[in-house]
């Protein structure tokens, strides 16, 4: 009983909210980048670069958010909110797609979720000590 009361939710959902703040962003993101493409002809391979391009920025912005939201272990957040991240992402884009449908790519998708999270982490770590 003594370790159900040492976990702290609090912290658990404020990373939860942060990463519904970077999954708002790539919605927004994919809305856009779908209207810039009903008016230009972009090959499929400069698709998926915009396409990661903004999963990228989303990431950054979730791990920025987790940053001013918890104190402290910003690598291990950042990790346990881009496995999140892309979990999300995976059940939400495939509802917005009609389907569930399990491929690598969710795999690729987690693994660079993950990566992304850890360069946001040092990035942001290096540039809040710059100003400091």
């Amino acid at each position: 009983m003594q370790k159900l009361k040492s976990i702290n939710f609090s912290k658990f959902f404020s990373i939860l909210k942060c990463c519904l703040v970077g999954i708002v962003f790539s919605l927004i993101g994919a809305v856009v980048f779908a209207v810039v493409l009903k008016f230009t002809d972009l090959s499929s391979v400069a698709i998926n670069y915009i396409n990661d391009i903004i999963k990228a920025i989303s990431i950054f912005i979730m791990v920025h958010c987790i940053k001013k939201s918890n104190d402290g272990k910003l690598i291990i957040r950042a990790v346990v909110g881009g496995v999140i991240y892309a979990i999300l992402t995976f059940i939400i884009f495939s509802i917005l797609n009609g389907g569930v449908s399990f491929s690598m790519s969710f795999i690729y998708d987690l693994i660079f979720a993950v990566i992304v999270s850890i360069v946001a982490s040092i990035v942001l770590n290096l540039f809040g000590k710059k100003n400091n």
